[in-house]
């Protein structure tokens, strides 16, 4: 599992699309699904 900060939460990232596009979903949310750029993202790896 790969975890990163976006918006100063701690999301998983779901999917990478080759485009540079991530599916990420919030750690403490259900339904918290975001499609943003990877260039958006911090690494917590």
């Amino acid at each position: 599992m790969e975890y990163v900060l976006y918006n100063g939460k701690k999301y998983l990232i779901l999917y990478k699309y080759t485009s540079g596009f991530c599916e990420i979903k919030e750690v403490d949310s259900i339904h918290n699904i975001q499609l943003v750029h990877s260039s958006e993202l911090t690494d917590l790896n």
